[in-house]
């Protein structure tokens, strides 16, 4: 069994209901997959979820945080915004918000994407 954080191990006990769960450490953070698509990223003890079209404008009126991370390219560090929200702080400690949250960010994950355009000739 992994050793993960206390807070990550929390997180994950509190979306047992949501199970199975599995964890991928990228980003320099973990990550969160159901049916294998992302749903959530851990970073610096906070969880964000998964953003689309749907879900964005209950995240924005919660005033939740959008997860962002350094990456550095040709020796050029660059700010990058994933499509990620910070959980809202009240569902922390409430299991049923916490799920209802995460609801929102695996069903924002399990949406089929359009495939981009082929512009080649």
């Amino acid at each position: 069994m992994t050793a993960y954080s206390e807070f990550t191990a929390f997180i994950l006990d509190q979306l047992a209901p949501l199970a199975p769960i599995t964890v991928k450490q990228m980003f320099g953070a973990k990550c969160l997959f159901k049916n294998g698509k992302m749903f959530g990223i851990i970073s610096n003890d906070t969880l964000y979820l998964k953003a689309d079209d749907d879900n964005r404008q209950a995240f924005i009126d919660k005033n939740c945080e959008k997860f962002t991370y350094w990456t550095s390219r040709a020796g050029v560090k660059k700010q990058v915004a994933l499509g990620y929200y910070q959980l809202p702080e009240f569902a922390l400690d409430d299991t049923d918000e916490l799920c209802r949250w995460a609801g929102l960010g695996i069903g924002a994950s399990q949406k089929n994407q359009m495939p981009r355009p082929n512009h080649q000739k």
